[in-house]
Order: structure tokens, then sequence, then C-alpha cells
């Protein structure tokens, strides 16, 4: 008896569970094309920059630190953005909340 009323009550949460997950993954999965494209342009910038700290290009020569901190946050942002960062954390938690919809249906 107790166990038909927890499903009664959790029927909802349950449903809702599962219309996020499948919503919500869809989205992260079509998004994925976008921030990889984001994170090549990236990638590309913060190369830019280490060869402008390096070698001091186009600039003739001149060594700019702030270059060096541009390229870093820009590598920082690329790897956050690439299907290794984001993507991947996100699509961890959905499996995580799928896991619990489960538990849910099980009871």
């Amino acid at each position: 008896m107790r166990r038909k009323i927890f499903k009664i009550i959790l029927f909802p949460i349950s449903l809702l569970l599962t219309i996020f997950v499948a919503i919500s993954g869809f989205i992260v999965r079509k998004c994925a094309v976008l921030l990889n494209i984001l994170s090549v342009i990236l990638f590309l910038a913060a190369l830019l920059g280490l060869l402008q700290y390096l070698a001091g290009w186009p600039f003739g020569g001149v060594k700019d630190s702030s270059a060096l901190r541009s390229a870093v946050i820009a590598g920082v942002c690329a790897f956050l953005l690439s299907p290794v960062g984001l993507p991947k954390l996100t699509l961890w938690m959905i499996g995580k909340l799928d896991a619990l919809n489960g538990s849910i249906k099980s009871i």
C-alpha cells in the first residue's frame, strides 16, 4: 500500500525528469557543434597570442605581457568550450539525473 502511494506521489517528478532529460540532452548535443566552432576560434586566438608574445609579431619584436595573459585566457576558454569541457560535464549531469529518474521509477 505504501509503495503505491509513493508511486503516485513521485509520478509527476518522474515525468518532469524524463521530459527534462530528453530535452536538455537534445539541446546539449545540438549546441556542441556551435561550441566546437567557438573552441577552434579561441584556440587560434590563443596561438596568435603566444606567437605575439614569443616573437613580438606583428609589432616588430616588442614582447607584450598582456598578449601572454590573453593567450592563456583564450586557451582556457577554448578548453572549456571543447567537447571535453562543459558539454561533457553537462552530459554527465544529465546522466546523473537520468539515473535518479530510473531510481524513482524503480520504487
